[in-house]
């Protein structure tokens, strides 16, 4: 996609492109705490294999939206 003329909208795509890396990657990432936690805990119905997931999720699209709109701010 060509850049924008306006440095905002550069940056709103970087960070929702940051948002979207990081939704993916806080996935991946909760899910292989998940199975881990399972592996090692197995005796356990409420631990960190329920929240996860959703809490790698929300830190990956949080850190991910930061740091791609610093990304799109930086190459302007």
């Amino acid at each position: 996609m060509a850049k924008q003329m306006s440095p905002f909208l550069n940056m709103l795509r970087e960070a929702v492109g940051g948002a979207i890396a990081g939704l993916i990657a806080g996935l991946i990432l909760g899910l292989a705490i998940k199975y881990i936690a399972i592996i090692i805990l197995p005796e356990m119905f409420e631990g960190p294999e329920i929240f996860a997931p959703f809490m790698g999720m929300g830190l990956g699209t949080l850190v991910g939206a930061i740091l791609g709109g610093f990304a799109g701010l930086k190459n302007e």
